[in-house]
């Protein structure tokens, strides 16, 4: 199984990881736990929360250990133009995490990477050899 996510999502699926049991974590500019927390006392969220539970939350999970504990089971995809996680997120994560693979997109903005078909394909490629699975589109 493999789990996938941005901004957010990104921070869910590696902060889930482990107690998911998954095999491979996609994270596509990935939020901190700092950035979040700012998020939430400035009231910058869109979405209903229980704020004491979500503050809890994003205190009880460094993303540094779950980057290095996936290793190189682990995808990151930032932009450099994010606008709203700043890339140095996916620098350090991607530091914490030997082997990791991680695919800084010139340009771009927070959405861009997540909406990019050719930046999904590679995701896909990605998941197929870390598994071992044959490319279909490969000449044989």
């Amino acid at each position: 199984m493999a789990l996938r996510g941005s901004s957010m999502g990104g921070w869910m699926a590696l902060a889930g990881a482990q107690t998911a049991r998954a095999d491979a974590v996609i994270a596509i500019c990935p939020a901190s736990s700092e950035g979040l927390r700012r998020g939430l006392r400035q009231g910058s969220f869109a979405f209903a929360c229980e704020r004491g539970a979500l503050d809890a939350l994003l205190g009880e999970h460094d993303l540094h250990d779950a980057a290095a504990a996936l290793g190189q089971r682990l995808m990151l995809l930032h932009a450099e133009g994010d606008e709203q996680v700043a890339v140095a997120v996916s620098d350090s994560l991607h530091a914490a995490a030997r082997g990791s693979r991680y695919v800084r997109v010139p340009g771009g903005h927070h959405r861009s990477v997540q909406h990019d078909g050719e930046l999904q394909a590679a995701s896909v490629r990605w998941l197929r050899q870390l598994w071992g699975a044959p490319d279909p589109l490969s000449p044989r």
